[in-house]
């Protein structure tokens, strides 16, 4: 677990998965753009639509469970502003956690109201960016107690996001510049010493008016080639040429209701949630090729009067809802049986619509055709869970907590497509799986300061149904099924030199088996099943202070995943690297705090990190 407290988001300014990036050893964050961030731990990466890093705000799961709602992109990298921590648990944590959590858990874990007094924050913030504009940022928080038994917790925020890619062809620069704004309400009533309600409510829109690619040369059908294996910008460092604006807008809405009830003998905990996630793209595709040799642009443009030039635009809209329902039942802590059970509900439905809009340049006036292609899967999502753990303490330094989970999914999805140059179709699919994880952590405390411990668990992704005409040509699945991790384990954490010296090092082995893939088969794309993997490494976290208010802090991580097994469909040979998994990471972090006068402190610091060489993804032919 690396948890990163509230003063450490604060003063380092971590505010979102690129920052935190630097200070998790084993995290890894592929970025397409502002709002499609792709967390991978431990190098469990190979393409494919599901996610192997759950998110969580709370107790509450965010984002999409099962691949047939781009889970892997719908993340959630929300501000950093008020927050208690950040948790992130590395390996699987599907025993407490279920679904899409195979490779870990990112935790945003918020500040609870406090109806013990009033407090209020405020930060005033600029930023800028190498080769591009400022961004200035506003945050607010008031905490706001209520009678003593109560109290109201409010927070906002504002955050402009700098650009600094040009284009050149339109005449504008800074293009993937945006903003950011949300805010946070929370609600804590303690209606008796032993039982207490939370009612919380949380939004975060994101918004840029471009994207942050840059155009290259070097691959496949370009007419100048540089040296092997390498790419070179077409235009410049920072260039893009683009007919379309591509805009894009995220958001997120959660709420949530807790009910804590404290028996004496143990606590019982009722956890609903209820969020929403939608996401709005607006690309360029003109030169998007939908055959090797042919682009959409040119296809219209064969039908358009000669010597207009054509423009196609590309329209992504994804929608999620998700309802969740917990209840667990906990021990009283301090005995030497600690226990919980619980049971988990989750019913998500999600849309994904496309449309290929077509426009004379310039100008951008409509072609008057209709849609190249319209495209629209909807999809349901139902699992139940039971799950459960025990804690047994032989003795004050040693105890071993053992863990277990089933599940039972049930999944439907109705796909709709038609256009100019698609035949109007409906394809259906439907699908249900069981899946049973386990967990076993011993520890050994050897003394005071210094603890051992060993961890085997087992994660998934649940399997699915693929959206497939009723006459399917042999060999395409119909459905796709859940593929699994089991994670071995050992780790050594130590405080010593008087608490001035601290060091949390592990060892870990993945296997990984019928990893889900995105494939092509008989020119249908489908999820599928391929292959097996390992992913094995060393994890390292070093604190110092030598002096009071001088901190030092070394972080990273050498991990070498790999495929064991090919996986032609998708372009992955048996003992190639897993893309996006670099194999070296590391992060120095060294700051310095003082009282500078009255009861005012200063502080000043730097952050060195380096991330490794990383492979793109497979390339199926």
């Amino acid at each position: 677990v690396s948890a990163i407290t509230a003063a450490t988001l604060q003063s380092q300014k971590l505010i979102d998965f690129a920052d935190l990036e630097t200070q998790v050893p084993g995290l890894s964050v592929v970025l397409s753009a502002p709002g499609l961030d792709r967390l991978t731990l431990r190098g469990e990466y190979v393409g494919g639509v599901g996610a192997t890093v759950g998110t969580y705000i709370d107790d509450v799961p965010f984002g999409s469970s099962n691949a047939l709602a781009n889970g892997e992109g719908t993340t959630g990298d929300f501000d950093t502003w008020d927050l208690q921590r950040v948790e992130v648990l590395r390996g699987p944590q599907g025993t407490l956690y279920g679904a899409g959590s195979e490779g870990g858990l990112l935790k945003y874990v918020t500040n609870p109201p406090d109806p013990a007094r009033f407090t209020s924050e405020l930060e005033l913030g600029d930023a800028e960016v190498a080769n591009g504009g400022t961004g200035a940022d506003y945050k607010a928080m008031v905490n706001l107690p209520m009678g003593g038994i109560s109290a109201l917790r409010l927070d906002g925020f504002y955050t402009q996001l700098p650009g600094y890619i040009d284009d050149p062809q339109r005449g504008e620069k800074d293009i993937n510049r945006g903003y950011e704004e949300g805010g946070r309400a929370s609600f804590l009533v303690n209606v008796t010493d032993d039982f207490s309600i939370r009612l919380s409510a949380f939004g975060q829109t994101l918004h840029t008016d471009g994207s942050p690619e840059v155009d290259v040369i070097g691959s496949a059908g370009t007419p100048v080639t540089p040296p092997a294996e390498q790419l070179q910008p077409a235009i410049g460092n920072y260039d893009q040429a683009r007919y379309l604006g591509e805009p894009a807008t995220f958001k997120y809405q959660i709420y949530s209701g807790k009910l804590q009830w404290n028996l004496g003998w143990g606590t019982l905990t009722s956890i609903t949630g209820y969020g929403t996630t939608t996401q709005d793209q607006y690309l360029d595709s003109t030169w998007v090729a939908a055959a090797p040799e042919v682009s959409f642009g040119e296809v219209t443009e064969s039908v358009l009067p000669p010597g207009t030039t054509a423009a196609v635009a590309e329209t992504d809209d994804l929608n999620i809802k998700k309802v969740t329902q917990e209840v667990r039942l906990e021990s009283s802590k301090g005995q030497a049986l600690e226990w919980i059970a619980g049971v988990f509900y989750t019913h998500e439905s999600s849309t994904i619509a496309q449309t290929l809009p077509t426009f004379i340049v310039p100008g951008l006036a409509s072609t008057g055709l209709p849609s190249l292609e319209n495209a629209n899967l909807d999809a349901i999502y139902r699992e139940y869970s039971a799950y459960g753990q025990v804690d047994y303490h032989f003795n004050p330094a040693f105890d071993v907590a053992l863990g277990a989970r089933w599940s039972e999914n049930k999944q439907s999805t109705d796909q709709l497509t038609g256009g100019l140059l698609v035949s109007p179709s409906e394809v259906t699919g439907a699908s249900t799986g069981n899946d049973f994880l386990y967990s076993i952590a011993p520890r050994w405390h050897l003394s005071q300061n210094t603890m051992a411990y060993a961890r085997v668990a087992t994660g998934y992704r649940p399997g699915g149904p693929n959206a497939l005409p009723p006459v399917t040509p042999t060999g395409v699945p119909v459905s796709y099924k859940s593929d699994s991790t089991v994670n071995y384990e050992v780790g050594l954490k130590s405080i010593m030199l008087d608490k001035r010296l601290s060091a949390d090092v592990d060892a870990f082995l993945i296997r990984w088996k019928d990893i889900q893939l995105f494939e092509y088969v008989d020119s249908f794309g489908i999820n599928a099943n391929g292959g097996t993997a390992t992913s094995k490494g060393l994890e390292w976290t070093f604190a110092l202070t030598p002096v009071e208010g001088l901190n030092f802090t070394l972080a990273g991580a050498y991990i070498n995943a790999e495929l064991t097994s090919d996986a032609p469909a998708a372009g992955g040979l048996d003992g190639n690297q897993l893309p996006y998994a670099p194999k070296w990471t590391d992060s120095l972090d060294a700051s310095y705090t003082w009282r500078a006068f009255a009861g005012y402190h200063a502080f000043a610091g730097a952050t060195w990190s380096y991330i490794g060489a990383r492979q793109n993804d497979f390339g199926a032919t």
